[in-house]
């Protein structure tokens, strides 16, 4: 009686270990639902646009329809758009990681020859520089901007950027840019 208690025990914890291992090796629903088959890829001639001014991307637009979606996705090279944006992209292959930092260079080629029409209202730049510092936190996007600026602008332009940036070596001061505006 004894050998068929220890054959049943050995016979039962082996059926549990293999059943175990295949409901936890299955994916979960969420899992299964966000594998979708990719019904078509094709290249898109779609543009892209940053602040107006239309940006020449070197590789092409994807887009992707997926089975049982009535929309279509658009992906987009992503590397190339943010260092259009000034930013240093860099890939890390031990863990699999993308790190991003802002390009503190003044050195600009897509934007330092960005012109403001000089009959642009004031209360006009003052949102548009607020509005890019906000996004971007990169400085030479609003320096166009800065002589046609309230002072009141200028010191939150200021606030914000030394916000967004922790080195302190980097931060600006208002008092800096206010004689180069209009008031």
């Amino acid at each position: 009686m004894k050998k068929f208690q220890i054959k049943s025990l050995i016979l039962g914890l082996l059926l549990g270990i293999i059943g175990t291992s295949i409901v936890l090796g299955f994916p979960k629903t969420s899992t299964i639902s966000s594998l979708e088959k990719i019904e078509s890829a094709t290249f898109s001639n779609s543009k892209v646009y940053f602040y107006g001014k239309e940006i020449s991307l070197e590789n092409p637009l994807i887009a992707i329809r997926k089975d049982g979606r009535s929309e279509t996705q658009l992906y987009m090279p992503m590397k190339e758009l943010l260092e259009y944006m000034q930013f240093n992209v860099e890939w890390n292959r031990e863990d699999s990681s993308i790190n991003l930092t802002m390009n503190t260079c003044n050195d600009y080629d897509n934007h330092n020859n960005t012109t403001i029409p000089s009959t642009i209202p004031q209360n006009e730049a003052d949102i548009q520089a607020l509005d890019i510092i906000q996004k971007t936190g990169n400085w030479p996007y609003i320096e166009p901007y800065l002589p046609l600026m309230s002072t009141d602008a200028i010191k939150k332009v200021v606030e914000i950027y030394n916000s967004k940036h922790i080195d302190s070596s980097e931060h600006k001061k208002a008092s800096d840019y206010i004689g180069v505006s209009s008031n």
